[in-house]
């Protein structure tokens, strides 16, 4: 059986799109193993962006990426159609054992419950595009196995090797898939069975020590890398669809749910035919659950509600609870699908163990058992079409890279080995016209250090918005914008333009760049490379930096309107005062309108989810005030989880901001029924309400019908209001909304934070409100120069480029539609001097500051002639040395752990070996005894687990329906295998009919989880007469 298993997952591996290669985890394991492993013997590396850790690089040292450095010589599909033959084939093996070892079911059942097993619904989902999280899950079984058996030191050793085997590509999926053990062997010990205990803590020592080559470079992860948790998927995201019948039927991963790149994945969870066949296999597992002759079925059932309850606690009563724990110290768990092993493994058992009851008929004319016999395996098999149609492989394969990104690569290498490149523009992942790599082409091919503004770069959140606010100017004006590039050692541009969903001759604009700096540039197919300085790399400055309040995405706009100038970020007493950071929330799925507009307070931004609201930064957050009353609305187009991306010019600010030619819109979507309300602070008497819209409407004020046309229209509504609602009736924008006599505004203030003020800087390049509209104070009498590519109104006085402007101490206003405005006092530098520099430096009479253009880490360290540089920050995050006066000699630059992190990579690996030679000496020269674990009746303590689990996932109602469930099963003689399944099957009838992502999503139900709850505690014992 093991044979056929491997010929049949073979074939389906093989005959996945031959000759095309899917972005599986790791580009490079395909275009490059060799290089790649070799950088990740490195805990910090200079040639990823802005010089970074690697994160969990060194985990594909073994065994993912020593499998793609020994199939390098195949080509890349066959290597990647090979591994992914591998990881089903030792599933589908290692279960099959595990049903042999505890005698469940049949031959023919358990080969399916086997396939099912390997093919699973996140199997098919993660396979062929995040392998690395599939291939623990395969050893699952493994490590379970031994533990079936007699304990001791044999046992250990069984289970400790395919721990050692599972690797740390993703550590939590290795944990999540040795949690099945754990709970065995926690089962085994409060049984009291003999040698448990030694077992249990020879196998957490053995798995220590085969695991500290990784768990060592983990922790200098955890210890030197920012916290990138903070800033991708939040704990909502991963658990919004974890109700009870998707975890059930296994589409536990929340990917295909937001995006359709994995097309079995989101066949899976969106098509009616296949919600209904994962769940009937989902039904079947818990129906051969209710079997007395499933062995050890107290076991499985109680591994499966502690499945259930960690994968589900987000829906139940303690949900906020939860989620706080997920997005804060529990953060690296935050994606529970991985813990998807927990009900896997125990329902298929299930589905095995049906085939004492139903056995494969012999002849042609097959009872009613044995044609329930056919229809399960038939059943089974069509749960699995997603795997032998073919359709396993995401969107977005390709047969090979252009070749001319090599071209591109090849001359960066050449010529431009001295500095870093930049590749633009900016996307969240590498998705190409001709193939979806997710990483960039680049990576595999570039020897020099490079940089991009992807979706998690794993640098310091200030330096993350400094990229941003390069990108910015270079989308604005390339040629003023390219004086940002200096300040991070930037000579090269790599403008990508075959990016997939971009204009046609996508990318930058890079001509007038090239012709105003006298450069050449080069095109290789759909790439451009702009070498601008081959040389540009570290900086030195005798300079102090110039003191911004601001965030890092500032500085670029500084160094478009000033040049590059060393500079450090604070939040107050500065001489440089600017309108960002910005209070607002973050999308940090998405790169394209990720940033809402401009907020009153974080309550405001309410549709993002994140522990972390936004990048955080050291400037003073500039955030909107309300002057009057208040404004809400039920939607907005400058939410940060609008379809398509916010645009922050569509706020309820523009609806009272006094200018018609800015407008609030609502979220794109069905218009009719979203309101903008105003509450003024005073209640309304009769109000007489002005409103402008964008075009030709009728809305609804307070119950009163009003048409709108081109020009405003006031209505007066009789009567007392507290406030003022305007609700749509189709998508159309309110320019302008106002109250007689109760004058209500919204506009963007920059606190007052900076008693020695010299400029004041205001700009909509990294968030671009439409118009300028801002208040701000001057904190003295100042007399300013103003710069700005247009007229600027300054307290209702219009003002032209270059007037000299007086300032009273107070509050003023500023209006314009110019992307920008200064208001310098004279004399004022905004960029002292600096030159470049490299590695040799002579001496000077004063202290120096020698900027790196590297991203602060706290690991980073630097010596001259061997004597110890005290590290200082500046700019965006930027890693900066003091060099005392009167030093000279050479820069070295170095990473604190690097040693320790090798070190504990190569003592790790040695003690893993030999740990897993021990091991595989105890099972070769030890003689194996069977004593499998004594049968038993199920604990009466799982009602006790059965309940909390009900309560822990659908409060109290769900612990209503689990008691009422047994009721029901001591008084009637329903079988709970048939209620078990009845109940299960009504759920998945219903999510058929209403399957994500229709608007009525019927996994949102609560009497759907009420079903299931009640299914759930039908496998209880003493939920009858006969359990």
């Amino acid at each position: 059986m093991h044979l056929l298993g491997w010929v049949v997952l073979g074939l389906v591996s093989l005959l996945q799109a031959p000759g095309r290669v899917a972005a599986d985890t790791k580009h490079d394991l395909t275009a490059d193993p060799a290089g790649f492993l070799a950088q990740a013997t490195h805990a910090w590396t200079d040639t990823f962006p802005l010089g970074q850790l690697q994160n969990q690089a060194y985990g594909y040292l073994f065994p993912h990426g020593a499998f793609f450095l020994l199939t390098e010589p195949l080509p890349d599909w066959l290597a990647q159609r090979l591994w992914w033959w591998l990881v089903l084939g030792v599933g589908y093996s290692g279960f099959l054992l595990l049903l042999r070892r505890t005698g469940t079911g049949t031959p023919p059942f358990r080969v399916l419950a086997a396939f099912l097993f390997a093919l699973s619904p996140r199997t098919l989902t993660t396979l062929t595009a995040i392998s690395s999280e599939t291939w623990p899950v395969m050893l699952a079984p493994w490590v379970i196995l031994p533990f079936l058996g007699r304990l001791g030191l044999r046992a250990v050793a069984a289970a400790v090797i395919p721990v050692a085997l599972m690797g740390a590509v993703n550590a939590t999926a290795t944990l999540a898939a040795c949690l099945p053990a754990g709970l065995v062997l926690v089962w085994r010990l409060l049984r009291r069975d003999a040698r448990a205990l030694p077992t249990l803590l020879g196998w957490l020592a053995g798995c220590a020590a085969v695991s500290l080559w990784w768990l060592g470079p983990l922790f200098i992860l955890g210890r030197y890398a920012p916290p990138f948790t903070d800033y991708i998927e939040s704990g909502f995201v991963t658990t919004r669809w974890l109700n009870l019948i998707e975890i059930l039927r296994g589409t536990t991963s929340w990917a295909p749910f937001v995006d359709t790149e994995r097309e079995a994945g989101f066949l899976l969870v969106s098509s009616p035919t296949f919600v209904l066949l994962t769940t009937a296999v989902a039904a079947l597992g818990l129906w051969g659950l209710t079997l007395r002759s499933t062995p050890h079925r107290g076991l499985w059932v109680g591994m499966l509600l502690v499945g259930v309850t960690v994968l589900g606690a987000a829906h139940g009563p303690l949900g906020p609870q939860w989620l706080a724990l997920l997005d804060g110290p529990l953060a690296p768990f935050r994606n529970l699908h991985k813990f998807d092993p927990l009900v896997r493994i125990p329902l298929l058992i299930g589905v095995a163990g049906l085939g004492t009851r139903l056995p494969v008929p012999r002849t042609l004319h097959p009872g009613r058992r044995e044609a329930a016999a056919v229809l399960v395996l038939v059943v089974g098999v069509a749960a699995l079409a997603p795997a032998w149609s073919g359709r396993l492989l995401p969107r977005g394969t390709w047969e090979h890279v252009p070749g001319y990104w090599q071209e591109a690569a090849n001359l960066l290498n050449r010529e431009a080995a001295g500095t870093r490149t930049l590749i633009v523009p900016e996307t969240s992942f590498a998705r190409q016209t001709w193939g979806w790599t997710r990483d960039e082409p680049a990576q595999p091919l570039l020897d020099v250090p490079w940089a991009v503004r992807d979706a998690v770069p794993l640098v310091p959140p200030e330096a993350i918005r400094g990229l941003d606010g390069v990108m910015a100017v270079l989308h604005h004006d390339p040629v003023a914008g390219a004086e940002s590039l200096r300040r991070l050692g930037i000579g090269a541009l790599l403008n990508r333009k075959d990016l997939d969903g971009a204009e046609e001759d996508g990318g930058l604009n890079l001509r007038p760049l090239a012709q105003a700096t006298g450069t050449t540039l080069h095109r290789f197919g759909g790439v451009e490379v702009l070498i601008l300085d081959p040389h540009a790399d570290w900086t030195l400055t005798e300079q102090q930096p110039v003191r911004v309040a601001g965030g890092g995405e500032v500085l670029a706009v500084l160094d478009m309107l000033h040049g590059p100038g060393p500079r450090v970020l604070v939040d107050g007493d500065a001489e440089i005062v600017t309108d960002t950071p910005v209070l607002a929330v973050r999308n940090y799925g998405t790169l394209a309108g990720a940033v809402s507009a401009p907020l009153a307070g974080l309550s405001e931004g309410a549709d993002v989810r994140n522990a972390v609201p936004d990048y955080p930064s050291s400037g003073p957050r500039t955030r909107v005030v309300e002057h009057g009353g208040q404004v809400t609305a039920s939607s907005s187009a400058s939410d940060a989880t609008s379809f398509g991306g916010a645009d922050p010019a569509r706020s309820p600010t523009a609806a009272v901001d006094g200018h018609p030619d800015t407008a609030w819109w609502p979220s794109p979507g069905p218009a009719e029924g979203q309101w903008l309300e105003l509450t003024p602070e005073q209640v309304m008497q009769d109000p007489e309400v002005t409103l402008h819209a964008t075009g030709e409407t009728v809305v609804d004020v307070n119950g009163t019908e009003v048409d709108l046309g081109a020009e405003p229209v006031t209505v007066t509504l009789p009567g007392t209001h507290e406030s003022l609602r305007v609700t749509l009736t189709e998508p159309v924008g309110l320019a302008e909304v106002t109250v007689a006599g109760h004058p209500l505004g919204r506009i963007v203030t920059v606190p007052d934070t900076s008693p020695d003020v010299r400029q004041f800087l205001f700009q909509r390049l990294t968030t671009d409100t439409g118009t300028l509209i801002r208040a701000f104070t001057a904190p003295r009498p100042l007399t300013l120069l103003l710069d700005a590519p247009g007229p600027v109104t300054l307290d209702d006085t219009e003002h032209a480029p270059g007037d000299l402007v007086e300032l009273a101490p107070g509050p003023h206003t500023l209006r314009t539609d110019a992307a920008w405005v200064t208001l310098t006092e004279e004399g004022f530098d905004p960029s002292p001097a600096w030159e470049p520099t490299g590695p040799r430096l002579s001496a000077a009479p004063t202290d120096r500051l020698l900027v790196t253009g590297r991203a602060a880490n706290p690991g980073l360290e630097a010596t001259l002639d061997g004597v110890p540089l005290e590290p200082r920050t500046v700019d965006a995050a930027t890693q900066a040395f003091l060099i005392p006066a009167g030093a000279a000699g050479t820069v070295t630059l170095s990473f604190a752990a690097d040693g320790l992190y090798r070190g504990l990579l190569l003592g790790g690996g040695a003690l893993a070996l030999l740990t897993v030679l021990a091991a595989g000496a105890v099972l070769v020269f030890t003689r194996r005894r069977e004593e499998p674990p004594r049968e038993e009746e199920a604990s009466r303590s799982l009602v006790l687990l059965g309940a909390a689990t009900a309560l822990l996932v659908a409060g109290w109602p769900g612990l209503l329906a689990a008691a009422a469930t047994l009721v029901v099963r001591r008084i009637t003689v329903i079988p709970a295998g048939l209620l078990a399944f009845s109940l299960v099957g009504v759920a998945g009838a219903w999510l058929a009919r209403g399957p994500w992502p229709v608007a009525d999503y019927a996994g949102d139900s609560t009497a759907l989880a009420l079903l299931l709850v009640a299914a759930l505690t039908s496998l209880l014992p003493g939920s009858s007469r006969k359990t």
